[in-house]
């Protein structure tokens, strides 16, 4: 049993390479002794050369490959940052002119609000006067007095009329403004 064990570690140890290493004057004595073995020798001797040689050249190669790939993502790094300054210059081009339409939406809206309020103004005082010409309240009014207030009547719908057109008009260019900035995006 202990000569078992003795011999399974002997074994493990020489399968292992730990107990063998190579001995020239025993090398020597097999080839000599068994021309095919020497023949297995000088195979394996070759064969390390080729490993080696192919070793070293696929080490050349894999250098020359990162070498011209960092050169390679050197080049590229450098073309996209002018590229992202062209893309950026791009945006800033589209985000003026959308901020130009903003700006001018925001002009047309106040003026919008001071014609609606003009508007408001004119109407009201007609409103005003229709009333005291319907109403009356005890004043009567002569001839003359009375055209002179249709007369005002007249004045404040050609004053109305334009501004309602105006408002219109602006009204329609906020609108199409909005739809002109959405599609700047």
């Amino acid at each position: 049993m202990k000569n078992q064990h003795i011999f399974f570690l002997f074994s493990c140890f020489f399968l292992s390479g730990c107990l063998f290493q190579e001995n020239p004057e025993e090398l020597d004595r097999l080839t000599k002794e068994d021309p095919s073995f020497k023949q297995m020798i000088v195979a394996r001797d070759q064969a390390h050369g080729q490993i080696h040689l192919i070793k070293n050249e696929l080490l050349n190669k894999k250098k020359t490959l990162d070498a011209e790939i960092g050169k390679l993502r050197n080049e590229y790094d450098a073309y996209a940052k002018t590229q992202n300054k062209k893309i950026e210059q791009f945006r800033a081009l589209v985000e003026a002119n959308r901020n130009l339409l903003k700006q001018q939406l925001e002009q047309n809206g106040a003026h919008m609000e001071e014609k609606q309020s003009e508007l408001a103004g004119y109407q009201k005082t007609l409103s005003d006067v229709r009333k005291v010409l319907q109403e009356g309240k005890g004043i009567s009014f002569s001839k003359a007095e009375r055209q002179k207030w249709e007369e005002r009547i007249l004045m404040l719908n050609e004053k109305i009329r334009p501004l309602v057109d105006e408002i219109q008009e602006l009204k329609l260019q906020i609108r199409l403004k909005k739809q002109k900035i959405q599609y700047l995006k």
